[in-house]
Order: C-alpha cells, then structure tokens, then sequence
C-alpha cells in the first residue's frame, strides 16, 4: 500500500523543481560566451585596419594644418611689421620650415628665426614653393614666389600615401586642399 507524500514532502518537492529550473535559466553556458566573443573578435579584426587608416590620415592633415598655421603666422607678422617676412622650406627630412623677419628698428631687439620641424614619419614635401621661399609683403600679400603650393605627402612609410596641397593664394589667403579619395 502506497503512503500519500506527507504536506512538508510536497512543499519541498516543488521547492526543489522550482531550483533546478532557476538554475538552468539563471546564466549562460560556456558555448554562448564562446559565440559572443568569437563575434566580437571578429568585428575588431575588421576595424582595426580602418583605425589605422583614420590614424594615418590625421597625422597628414595635422602636418598640413601646421603649415598652414606657420604661413598664416608669417603673413600676420608681416602685416603687423609692415614688412616683407619670408617662409622658408626645408626639403630634407625631418621637413622643417621658419619664419625670417626684418630686424626691427632699435632698440627693440632682434627677434630670431622661428623654426618648426614636424615628426620625421609625419610627412615629406612632395613640392614645394619655387626655391623654398614664399615672401608676403607688408600688405599681406605675396610679394615673392613663382608657385606658392606646397604639396605634402604621407605618412612616410604608407604604401600608398596621401597628398594634401597648401596653397598660398596671391592675396595671402592660406588654403588646405584635402584629397577627395583617401587612399
């Protein structure tokens, strides 16, 4: 004869069903962690070429906009001296550039050529002003230079570079001209 399960038995059979679903539903296994992260290495092997590309890319425009911001500076201290003040370009690696002004009427001292060098893997000059020098007059303008473009190229190294083109206009106007395809 079969004994009927007593209420205390009955209250901790369904105790016990309730656990084992709990527990079963309460995680994830190791196969779907698994999945998870297989699917995000994926995704960064996939973007880290592309991140690269985009860090390339800002290290040549970083390079130009320094240009432009030292042949902007040239053309304002001509101006303001009212004087030609000249912009020199180095084409020999590491790329350098300065800005050569009159010397001032005494007693003001001399003020010395500022010079900026850009990292060596920044960039090269592919071209630059003919003999390396773009002068702006005391209005601004150019006062002295053939071809007033400098194009510059990089990140060295790349094996497709980028060029980017600063160019002066005869008015003084300074202009970053960006590739439309990025290689």
């Amino acid at each position: 004869m079969r004994i009927a399960p007593s209420h205390l038995e009955m209250s901790l059979m369904q105790s016990m069903r309730r656990h084992r679903s709990r527990s079963r539903s309460a995680g994830f296994s190791l196969a779907e962690l698994m999945i998870v992260l297989a699917i995000i290495a994926a995704m960064a092997l996939v973007a880290v070429p592309w991140f690269v590309k985009i860090a390339q890319r800002q290290t040549i425009q970083s390079a130009a906009r320094e240009v432009a911001v030292a042949l902007t500076a040239a053309r304002m201290k001509a101006v303001k001296r009212n004087a030609q003040v000249s912009f020199v370009v180095s084409n020999t690696a590491p790329v350098e550039f300065q800005t050569i002004e009159p010397a001032p009427p005494a007693p003001t001292p001399t003020p010395f050529p500022s010079m900026l060098r850009l990292p060596a893997t920044a960039a090269r000059f592919r071209q630059t002003p003919t003999g390396g020098v773009i002068v702006f007059g005391g209005d601004g303008r150019i006062a002295a230079s053939a071809d007033p473009r400098i194009i510059i190229e990089g990140p060295v190294g790349m094996r497709t570079p980028n060029a980017i083109t600063v160019w002066t206009h005869p008015n003084g106007r300074v202009e970053v001209i960006t590739p439309v395809n990025w290689q």
